[in-house]
């Protein structure tokens, strides 16, 4: 395909992530047929990207051009960077927001949800998903590892890294002119009232109704727990 051009975002949770994949539908952007949120998925289950291996990711691409797909999410886990960056045809995308804001943003997103059994934040972070685990964005970029100088290196290979609280203005750059209204907020959905009022979960439903937040409690310490998170992303913005 002439002048092909693979759009590879990784997508951290409650950082604007959908807000960018809706973007790339409304700019018209062609996805995996079967995808959840842009997460290609196949036979049923998301598509491992993060588990492949240079030549699997190499080929995964290749089937994307035959395809058409021209946007691609990777949600769960960090692939080869390296290999997609030396890909002429990817252009990788990410979107952060400051870290402890984004792991309060998910907390309380996953407790309304009942996407958690937690009931405190310290229960939160020893839950085995990696999204609410501390170190989340150097995980993820250092490939499950807690490796602030990899984390570094591996976003360094992207084409365009937003911060979230800094504007959108980047899409811009990928010729997404279109704006999309869509956004994906903990609070104000009459949907997940009523789950909540079904499920008789009355405490829970009144705390959502008074948009009731969440914080972490001093004692958990949570902005040392993340303080390779805060360290990659102050950078970022310097």
């Amino acid at each position: 395909m002439a002048g092909y051009r693979l759009v590879w975002f990784q997508h951290l949770h409650k950082a604007a992530g959908t807000y960018v994949i809706r973007r790339a539908m409304a700019n018209g952007e062609t996805f995996w047929a079967n995808h959840e949120n842009g997460n290609p998925v196949e036979n049923g289950s998301v598509i491992q990207l993060w588990k492949m291996s240079s030549e699997e990711l190499s080929s995964f691409v290749d089937k994307c051009e035959k395809k058409g797909v021209t946007f691609v999410a990777c949600e769960w886990g960090g692939p080869d960077f390296q290999t997609l960056s030396n890909d002429e045809r990817v252009t990788l995308l990410t979107c952060l927001r400051h870290p402890i804001k984004r792991l309060v943003s998910n907390y309380n997103y996953d407790h309304y949800w009942m996407w958690t059994k937690a009931s405190s934040y310290d229960e939160y972070l020893s839950e085995p998903h990696l999204h609410s685990s501390p170190e989340y964005y150097t995980q993820i970029f250092s490939r499950g590892e807690s490796n602030l100088d990899k984390a570094k290196s591996n976003l360094e290979l992207f084409d365009h890294v937003i911060i979230a609280e800094d504007g959108m203005e980047a899409l811009n750059e990928l010729g997404w002119s279109k704006e999309s209204d869509t956004t994906h907020p903990t609070f104000g959905n009459s949907k997940r009232a009523l789950i909540l009022f079904a499920k008789f979960r009355w405490i829970r439903l009144f705390n959502y109704l008074r948009n009731v937040k969440f914080q972490p409690d001093v004692e958990l310490k949570i902005e040392e727990k993340n303080r390779l998170d805060l360290e990659l992303y102050n950078s970022l913005r310097r």
